[in-house]
């Protein structure tokens, strides 16, 4: 939903499912859709499932997810910027690992939006800061991004999945593969930068 960003409400405020349909015929991405539409809402209890080949109504769609990033700073008036968490699990763990993650944020009381990729395994929590927030609230979002990627090393997931590791993860990576493989991966870095200009300090040190 976008309407607290000042958009319409495309959905209804609840964990929505995005799919995109592809085949060599219109009949058979029909088939697709109508086949997925009786797994979501016969199977498994879904409602509101929308369906569209007009391009423009696609877009329509799919501006629900491309604006989420703003429609969740828009959930905390004053927010200009967020910790965007970044982690990728198994298939089998996705579902369980945003629930948990969603949990979290609940529990700890503060505003964090979770989505993903779910396809591959990818998912964030957007947590959005103010120039005001507390020590002990920033530790509290800080707290939901350790627990995520705890939870995804725990169950033989990667730090990252497309946000890289930078200087926020280094850590993380010691912990996903060990002294060895950090020590090659430095090694590996030597032998290509031994001036060290690329990237200084990042990823490994």
């Amino acid at each position: 939903s976008r309407n607290e960003s000042g958009k319409i409400k495309l959905v209804e405020v609840k964990p929505t499912l995005f799919l995109e349909f592809q085949g060599a015929s219109t009949a058979a991405v029909e088939e697709q859709a109508a086949m997925t539409e009786s797994i979501c809402l016969g199977d498994y209890g879904g409602t509101n499932f929308r369906y569209t080949s007009d391009e423009a109504e696609r877009k329509e769609l799919w501006s629900a997810r491309h604006n989420l990033y703003y429609a969740s700073l828009a959930l905390r008036p004053g927010s200009e910027s967020a910790i965007l968490t970044d982690a990728c699990v198994p298939l089998s763990k996705f579902a369980e690992l945003v629930s948990a993650t969603a949990q979290d944020v609940k529990d700890l009381g503060v505003v964090g939006p979770c989505f993903g990729h779910a396809g591959d395994g990818n998912f964030h929590c957007i947590l959005p800061v103010t120039k005001g927030d507390s020590q002990k609230y920033l530790s509290k979002l800080h707290k939901v991004n350790d627990n995520l990627i705890r939870r995804t090393l725990q169950v033989g997931g990667t730090c990252t999945g497309e946000h890289g590791v930078g200087y926020g993860k280094m850590n993380y990576l010691q912990q996903q593969y060990g002294p060895g493989g950090i020590h090659m991966m430095r090694m590996i870095k030597q032998g290509l930068d031994p001036q060290k200009i690329m990237n200084p300090g990042k990823v490994v040190r």
